[in-house]
């Protein structure tokens, strides 16, 4: 198939760019939590000891009645501290409430139907921004994981609001809030008090790794260690302890979710948000009341699809859903969560590319396969992912419908590829040389693919549209 040149990236997709930005860039030095994170880490502690020390020579001036010129000289250094440090904490404030609007807005809609489509969108779109392994893919998937992970653990959320069985009290009291479409004010409800801290929280789970600390254990003393690499237990226990330790003081001390419009601001109820926040966190690391699976849930699968490890494989991306049923029998995760994940994942990632046998107008398969993606979420069965068809007789086009893949014609399935073995040896060869880069033909005796590769086609600009109706 011919590939077109990369071209600029729809309004959609920049706006993606930016937003996985503000958390965390590829350069660094640029406005971004991590950035926020770093100076919080490195520079609040020295300057919380400072004014500690001045407030208690200002007292000792006073009580000695120093001079006044001396002392309104250290009460100005006081006052400085104290006012870096006040801006210091607006700002993180600042970005931390642009990221939620943002991703709000990205991944919600004006109706239950619309919402689902607009996350299955834009987790799509994350999963096909990388190639996988190749490159500094590790370093990409980390910058992709904290967004992937916050519209999953909004969208688990409101199936644990519309469960029915919610006996957390928190989650309880906003219960109503699953039903909030026909109303302005139980959406803006729904933003300060469930997307906020749930973002939040996805947001900054592992922001503690990037601690003095945890980036001596990741990186070494002398920089050179590669901080993906597997760790000795000496070094995971340390640095799961860092984490542990440096996030909760971040989220409790280092930022506020309270909203920039005073007009909406009830501090009460920032309070209990906030309270909301560290408790899920809290969890994540604890695992004792279980509202943390809200987070842990959606970071173990972000952990299989867009996986750090080395030796990362597109074809690993389907067994996410298969660690999640493990912890749930062993009792990692509550069960009851890792059920309402599955059926709103299915077994395929949003974005995977399904390779299928299509079928003519009479439903009889065809001695040929096609290329889709994984559009929607929620699927009526988690084996049949609803899928875009993005090709037509080895062609990609723009119009393409949905369709529902059963397991009998998807090829990650091995007796759906048998049945290609029917199919004329000259013909597979044509296939696989249109659709496959550098095909040789000996790779026939090998290889039957199972998936394909979407980042290509997704670097089209025209492609980036595909979940259009």
């Amino acid at each position: 198939m011919n590939r077109k040149p990369a071209q600029a990236d729809s309004q959609y997709v920049n706006q993606i760019k930016q937003l996985i930005d503000l958390v965390e860039p590829a350069e660094s030095g640029m406005t971004s939590v991590i950035m926020y994170a770093k100076r919080y880490f490195t520079l609040t502690p020295p300057m919380k000891s400072h004014a500690t020390e001045l407030a208690a020579e200002l007292r000792q001036m006073v009580k000695e009645k120093a001079d006044d010129k001396d002392i309104l000289a250290i009460r100005k250094k006081y006052d400085d501290i104290i006012e870096r440090l006040h801006n210091e904490h607006f700002e993180r404030q600042k970005i931390i409430r642009d990221i939620v609007g943002r991703l709000v807005l990205l991944c919600e809609g004006d109706t239950w139907e619309e919402t689902q489509q607009n996350s299955a969108k834009f987790l799509g779109c994350i999963v096909m921004m990388t190639r996988g392994n190749g490159g500094t893919y590790q370093k990409l998937h980390q910058r992709l994981k904290p967004l992937y992970k916050a519209v999953l653990a909004l969208r688990l959320t409101d199936k644990l609001l519309t469960d029915g069985t919610v006996s957390h009290s928190y989650l309880g009291e906003f219960s109503h809030l699953a039903d909030r479409y026909d109303s302005d004010a139980r959406k803006q409800e729904w933003l300060e008090h469930i997307a906020c801290p749930v973002i939040v929280a996805a947001v900054l789970q592992d922001i503690g790794l990037h601690h003095p600390d945890a980036i001596i254990i990741l990186n070494g003393d002398n920089k050179r260690k590669d901080p993906f690499r597997m760790l000795d237990e000496t070094d995971r226990k340390a640095l799961l302890k860092t984490n542990y330790q440096a996030t909760l003081t971040f989220a409790k001390n280092g930022i506020s979710l309270a909203s920039l419009d005073e007009d909406v601001v009830d501090e009460g109820m920032v309070k209990k948000a906030e309270a909301f926040l560290l408790e899920m966190l809290q969890d994540t690391f604890t695992g004792k009341s279980g509202i943390g699976d809200i987070i842990k849930i959606p970071q173990v699968y972000a952990s299989i699809v867009l996986s750090t490890k080395p030796g990362y494989s597109r074809l690993d991306l389907p067994k996410g859903y298969i660690i999640i049923e493990q912890m749930a029998k062993r009792g990692n995760v509550n069960s009851r969560l890792a059920e309402h994940f599955i059926s709103l994942v299915g077994y395929f990632p949003q974005g995977f590319g399904v390779c299928f046998i299509p079928v003519n107008e009479k439903g009889v398969e065809k001695d040929q396969y096609e290329y889709a993606i994984v559009s929607q979420l929620n699927p009526a069965k988690p084996v049949s992912p609803v899928c875009r068809i993005v090709t037509r007789n080895l062609t990609y086009i723009t119009n393409g419908k949905d369709e529902t893949i059963p397991k009998e014609r998807n090829l990650f399935f091995t007796a759906a590829k048998q049945k290609l073995m029917r199919i004329d040896r000259s013909r597979l060869i044509e296939i696989m040389g249109q659709m496959t880069n550098n095909f040789n033909e000996d790779d026939l005796d090998k290889v039957i693919p199972a998936f394909w590769e979407p980042s290509d086609f997704f670097s089209d600009k025209r492609h980036q549209s595909a979940w259009k109706k």
